[in-house]
């Protein structure tokens, strides 16, 4: 009976022991899986503000490209208008370079 009670002492220290080695390694994976976690939220959020920046960026891009555009169909209606008449228009409204 002393055996017996002794080994199950046994057991259940060995297993105490266990189980908190165990927990003390969960701990520190997730410890680091926060980390990693706030590192990638803040990649996400640099790479957001990059994203924005980029979008507006290529609005003022595309207007400049709309607003060249017409220009361009403007001064061609001029050039075909200058081939036939021999001359340039004076309603003719030159654009200023791009900025």
């Amino acid at each position: 009976m002393g055996r017996m009670l002794i080994g199950g002492l046994v057991v259940a220290i060995i297993a105490i022991i266990a189980v908190y080695v165990i927990s003390v390694k969960d701990e520190e994976a997730r410890k680091a899986q926060e980390s990693k976690i706030v590192e990638l939220q803040g990649q996400l959020q640099k790479l957001q503000d990059e994203n924005n920046g980029l979008k507006s960026a290529l609005a003022k891009v595309q207007s400049e490209e709309d607003r060249l555009a017409a220009d361009n169909q403007v001064l061609s209606k001029a050039l075909a208008q200058a081939q036939v008449t021999g001359k340039v228009p004076s309603t003719l409204k030159l654009p200023y370079p791009p900025k």
